[in-house]
């Protein structure tokens, strides 16, 4: 999941342009036309493989962290085109680990089974 924001800025001196796809959906704005619509099918997949790959790791929502590290991704990608910067994606990455870790130890509480008196579950003789 971390390896989307793993990706190198090249040693170019064109402006940083960030994700094509969310430069299409800014430049083609109406949603019947078919670049608009390519453009929202990948990214739709992209949170797709995401939650596909939380699942596997066995985080407790899949759904939700492949939606927020979706999220994360496009807005380091268009924060990078505003600062004409790659690095945004560093930042993005700190962040990501933050909600995987969390994401997995919700997973891990919530199969965590409460064996004393207090903890959640009543002991009865």
């Amino acid at each position: 999941m971390l390896a989307v924001f793993d990706w190198k800025p090249q040693e170019i001196t064109a402006p940083f342009r960030g994700c094509p796809f969310l430069n299409v959906s800014v430049e083609v704005p109406d949603p019947g036309h078919s670049a608009h619509q390519l453009a929202a099918a990948y990214k739709g997949e992209f949170a797709r493989r995401l939650s596909d790959i939380a699942r596997q790791a066995g985080a407790a929502d899949p759904e939700t962290l492949g939606e927020q590290l979706a999220l994360l991704f496009d807005g380091a990608a268009a924060r990078g085109t505003a600062l004409n910067s790659s690095h945004t994606a560093a930042c993005a990455r700190s962040i990501a680990e933050s909600l995987i870790d969390a994401a997995l130890a919700d997973s891990a509480t919530s199969l965590e089974m409460p064996t004393q008196p207090g903890r959640g579950v009543e002991l009865v003789p």
